[in-house]
C-alpha cells in the first residue's frame, strides 16, 4: 500500500495539493472542528510519535513479539469500519495539541526532517526486527514495519479525505 519502504504521499505531493489554498482557507475550521492545517499538523505529529516509539522499542529487539494473524485482521477491519463511517476514534490528546501560531512552511520543514529520520530508520532496520511488532496501536495491537507504514499512509489519507484534498 505504501510503495517501497516509504511513507506516502510524498511531502512534494502534499505541498502541491495545498499550494493553491490560501492561508485563510488552511486556517478555516472544517465542519466546526479542526482546520486543514491542524489536520496536517496532527498527521505530522502522529508520524513523529510512531517514529519515536519504534526507535525506542527497537533498542531491545529481544522484547519484540511476532505480529499475530488476529492483529492483521483487526488492522483490516479497523480501516474498513473507519472508511465506512461506522467507527469514530478519538485521537490521543498529545496529537491534538496545536501551537497558537501555525504556518505551512514551518510544518513542512518539520515534516521534512521527520521523513528524513523515517528514511534512515527504514534503510537501517534489519528484516528480523522489522517483521516483529515494533509499534503498538492502541486499538489494533502490535504492528510490524509494513503494517506501521500502511497505518500511517491510511491515517494521512483519512485526514486528507476529511479536508477534501486529493494528492494525485
Amino acid at each position: 500500500m505504501c510503495g517501497k519502504e516509504q511513507l506516502s504521499p510524498s511531502l512534494d505531493q502534499l505541498q502541491k495539493c495545498i499550494a493553491q489554498l490560501s492561508d485563510a482557507t488552511l486556517s478555516a475550521p472544517i465542519n466546526q472542528k479542526w482546520t486543514t492545517l491542524q489536520h496536517l499538523y496532527h498527521c505530522w505529529m502522529v508520524e513523529r510519535g510512531v517514529l519515536a516509539y519504534i526507535k525506542l522499542k527497537t533498542q531491545d529487539p529481544s522484547a519484540l513479539v511476532p505480529v499475530q494473524f488476529k492483529t492483521r485482521f483487526k488492522f483490516y477491519l479497523f480501516f474498513v469500519l473507519l472508511r465506512l463511517g461506522w467507527l469514530r476514534v478519538q485521537a490521543p490528546q498529545v496529537v491534538q495539541e496545536f501551537p497558537e501560531e501555525m504556518n505551512r512552511n514551518d510544518l513542512f520543514e518539520r515534516w521534512k526532517n521527520t521523513r528524513e529520520e523515517w528514511q534512515l530508520l527504514l534503510t537501517n532496520l534489519p528484516d528480523e526486527i522489522a517483521s516483529k511488532g515494533i509499534f503498538k496501536h492502541v486499538y489494533i495491537g502490535r504492528l510490524n514495519k509494513g503494517l506501521a507504514l500502511s497505518f500511517l499512509t491510511q491515517h494521512l489519507a483519512y485526514h486528507l479525505r476529511l479536508c477534501a484534498l486529493k494528492t494525485n
